[in-house]
């Protein structure tokens, strides 16, 4: 026990250090780009479909499925706040400069929700004004196959897919037969996998793991992953969002047993999204528009005014998911799976100018912890969110912050999308 709760301080301690250990004495921050994923929503599927699959009722939300909750809302706000302190203190933002954040969002409730709240925090007193494509429209960003900027071969996203596999679903399910077991005794509410089965109920163990024919360019697959993926994604956002699980008659359940079946939806995720053939199609044309955004002389496909000092965008976790597959980028955070995208959770590429001249990107995973979700904590410079220095692969540097320079930087990215 003293050694896990060493080890849990180290943690927090490189956590709570990350976003300035990397900033020297002569280091100029020049520019910010924030990819973020949408704040705390309602889950996806009704109640009555959730409880299809739960021995216990489902809390509601309150607000129509895959919309943002007033506390997703508030949450995102608090991270706002938190950015607005860090920029100020690192000399990027100063007074009430209106013009200095730009914001962009893909075309869904969420996502522009979610961006309003962010610059209520981010941009005190100054009319967020949230940009996006238009309302019916398809967003390149986020959907480049269905607006017509990329092609998919399919064969070769299902072959990168397979191959990571063996071509079989069945080890790597098999693989996660403690994590199936804690779900199963989570939502049936037994004492003991296999429970029994239940009239009218689904059950993680009656999936069979197989590719899906039918698939769109991300590749399908179904299995005890697949339905327990969107099942535990519900189960987080009702957990951040503050729902009392216990008063519907729920046991059991508390951020150390959402850790046990985590694993199972960041397993679906990332076979699916980070294999580099589906990632390079879906993120592609989005790794190139931030790195027209970060180089010093905007190209054309640069978004926002040049002279914005910060591009907040904000999409999905499948979104943060391919471009971490694309550029081979790994995070960790406390209470989470590795590479996991949880609710308000970012990815941040910092362009810094350092004290001898040289330009260097500076790249990280920033997330609220789970008990900042559901606490609604406060983020501070003394109480910060999670925070999760990246290793750029075939660019970065050994040192705090991973410098990646930027000439590098822009070799990498046009490198992955070329490929």
């Amino acid at each position: 026990m003293r050694l896990i709760a060493r080890l849990s301080a180290f943690a927090l301690a490189l956590s709570v250090a990350a976003p300035a250990a990397a900033q020297q004495p002569g280091d100029t921050l020049e520019k910010v780009v924030i990819l973020s994923r949408h704040g705390v929503r309602a889950a996806m599927s009704s109640p009555e479909r959730l409880e299809t699959a739960t021995a216990k009722p489902w809390p509601r939300f309150g607000v129509p499925p895959g919309h943002l909750t007033a506390n997703g809302g508030a949450l995102s706000t608090l991270f706002g706040s938190y950015y607005r302190d860090l920029y100020a203190k690192q000399g990027l933002l100063a007074g009430a400069d209106c013009g200095a954040v730009y914001y962009w969002a893909n075309v869904t409730q969420r996502t522009i929700a979610t961006a309003k709240a962010l610059g209520e925090g981010l941009s005190p007193g100054c009319a967020v004004d949230v940009h996006t494509v238009g309302e019916g429209k398809i967003d390149p960003l986020f959907e480049p196959v269905k607006a017509g900027v990329a092609k998919p071969d399919l064969a070769l996203a299902r072959a990168s897919v397979a191959g990571r596999v063996g071509g079989s679903l069945a080890a790597w399910s098999a693989s996660h037969a403690d994590a199936i077991a804690s779900l199963d005794e989570l939502l049936m509410q037994c004492d003991a996998a296999p429970c029994p089965k239940a009239q009218g109920k689904r059950r993680v163990y009656d999936e069979a793991p197989a590719f899906l024919d039918d698939a769109d360019e991300t590749v399908g697959i179904a299995g005890p992953e697949a339905f327990a993926s969107g099942v535990t994604e519900s189960l987080l956002m009702a957990w951040a969002d503050g729902q009392d699980f216990a008063s519907l008659g729920w046991k059991d359940l508390d951020e150390a047993s959402l850790l046990r079946v985590f694993p199972l939806h960041q397993a679906e995720f990332d076979l699916r999204l980070r294999a580099h053939e589906v990632a390079r199609t879906g993120a592609g044309h989005l790794a190139s528009r931030i790195l027209a955004t970060l180089e010093t002389k905007p190209g054309k496909d640069a978004m926002g005014d040049p002279k914005a000092k910060m591009v907040v965008i904000v999409g999905h976790d499948g979104t943060l998911a391919m471009l971490g597959g694309l550029l081979g980028l790994e995070w960790a955070a406390p209470g989470y799976q590795p590479n996991q995208i949880a609710p308000g959770g970012n990815l941040v590429f910092e362009r810094w100018k350092r004290a001898d001249g040289v330009r260097v990107i500076r790249v990280r995973y920033a997330v609220q912890s789970l008990s900042q979700l559901r606490e609604k904590t406060p983020l501070t410079l003394a109480a910060p969110p999670e925070a999760s220095p990246i290793f750029v692969p075939g660019c970065s540097q050994a040192g705090a912050g991973y410098d990646c320079p930027a000439e590098r930087f822009a070799a990498v990215v046009k490198g992955a999308v070329a490929r």
